[in-house]
């Protein structure tokens, strides 16, 4: 079972990249983070509109204060629009960021105009809340876990912040003082103050940047780890997911132990023969079917998919944690296999299609399990001698006609409500002594 595969060289001749599970659940986790932000940004257009209408000082500030969101409130439906259709994220989110330094922009101009325009000192547009405003839709814009926004916006925001200063020391009658109260309260500016508020837009657009890179990464880590369930319930039960995802350091290490492992090994009589007519498309669905079948009888008795073998299925119980019934549930299991495929050869029947048979064989012993390979690429796997003779009993099934074997290492954890028979010993390859084995029989 693969659990982690390093991305091979892609030569400039090879087919254009399809997106994985992982990028396809960033792509979406992005795409609603920017569809929530703009969304938000819609709303705080529709509430400067109403406030300025309420608390507005001047007529021409609530005519341009709505014109401008009229504008905006366009660009984000259209926005809108294309995140539906989940494309375009990186324009879509620096459209809206564009708008976000226009509102910055026109904001202070708009304040300046409503109350008195040139009665009024220019160094005004610099008293203004605009610095405060500019501080929220930095925090506004990390919503969609993009550090490039939160940056822009604040770029954006150092510049207003400069043309603004350089235009009103350029006025006459400007005032130029280092005194706070003068210039807090008064007609004065102060270029140090303003130069606090832009080392305090690039200090908070850094950090918003640095905390969305972080929650960025996090993101990442929990996509991956969600496709890692997603991928273990392919192999594994669902209650052995969940104790596979809580202690995933522990488990997923390289390396293995060695314990007590129940070996099932299920393969398909006559495969070829009966595949061998069929197009590619018509045995991937057959198999499909089958495998289908079985897995899910091999879940509901806590057995963990190993691996697919062609046709046959290799699959253990007592992975990753060994119990005192390991080998009562691989045989409970195989019989349910079996009774499962009778129901599916019957629904096979009814559609005119070739009846399937199998064998089963189990071997129950001690092997090495756990991940398999390098930190770039582990199987999670059982290795030992355990597996070999398991593999070796199934195939004996078609030299003595019997459809379910065990090894006497079975036989001895089994019930006596569990019916066998004793079969002749039998000659295995990799095994100079021959091997007892039992016939399983329906109950």
């Amino acid at each position: 079972m693969v659990l982690l595969a390093k991305q091979s060289y892609r030569s400039p001749m090879t087919k254009p990249h399809r997106a994985t599970r992982s990028e396809e659940l960033l792509f979406e986790r992005e795409r609603r983070g920017i569809q929530t932000l703009t969304i938000v940004r819609g709303l705080f257009l529709l509430v400067a509109v109403v406030s300025v209408w309420i608390v507005g000082a001047s007529l021409f500030e609530m005519v341009a204060t709505t014109a401008i969101a009229a504008l905006g409130l366009i660009v984000i439906s259209v926005s809108l629009l294309f995140l539906a259709r989940r494309t375009a994220l990186t324009a879509i989110g620096l459209t809206g960021c564009m708008i976000d330094i226009m509102v910055l922009c026109a904001l202070p101009v708009i304040w300046y105009l409503s109350v008195g325009g040139s009665s009024v000192p220019p160094a005004y547009m610099l008293k203004t809340q605009i610095t405060v405003v500019t501080l929220g839709i930095i925090a506004l814009n990390a919503l969609a876990i993009r550090p490039l926004f939160p940056l822009v916006v604040a770029t954006g925001g150092i510049c207003v912040h400069v043309a603004l200063l350089v235009y009103v020391l350029n006025q006459p009658g400007t005032v130029v003082s280092s005194n706070f109260v003068d210039s807090a309260m008064g007609p004065a500016v102060s270029p140090e103050l303003v130069l606090v508020s832009i080392l305090l837009i690039a200090t908070v657009g850094m950090a918003m940047a640095y905390l969305t890179f972080i929650a960025r990464r996090t993101v990442i880590q929990g996509v991956r780890l969600e496709v890692a369930n997603t991928q273990f319930g392919r192999y594994f039960s669902p209650g052995v997911v969940s104790r596979i995802s809580s202690e995933a350091e522990t488990l997923l290490g390289v390396g293995g132990r060695t314990q007590e492992v129940a070996v099932l090994f299920c393969d398909i009589r006559d495969f070829t023969t009966i595949t061998e007519k069929l197009p590619p498309t018509e045995v991937v669905e057959f198999l499909s079917q089958y495998h289908t079948c079985m897995v899910e009888v091999i879940f509901a008795f806590g057995g963990t998919i190993d691996k697919f073998i062609g046709d046959a299925i290799m699959v253990t119980f007592g992975t990753p944690d060994s119990s005192d019934d390991d080998a009562e549930r691989a045989v409970r299991a195989g019989l349910a296999m079996n009774r499962a495929l009778d129901e599916l050869n019957v629904e096979r029947e009814r559609d005119n299609l070739v009846k399937i048979r199998h064998g089963i064989g189990i071997h129950f012993g001690s092997v090495i399990a756990g991940n398999i390979g390098t930190e770039d690429r582990l199987e999670y796997t059982v290795i030992g001698d355990t597996v070999n003779v398991a593999s070796r009993i199934q195939d004996t099934c078609k030299s003595v006609g019997e459809a379910f074997l065990i090894s006497d290492a079975v036989q001895k954890h089994l019930p006596t409500e569990l019916l066998v028979q004793a079969l002749p010993k039998q000659h295995v390859k990799g095994r100079q002594a021959p091997v007892q084995i039992y016939a399983v029989r329906t109950q």
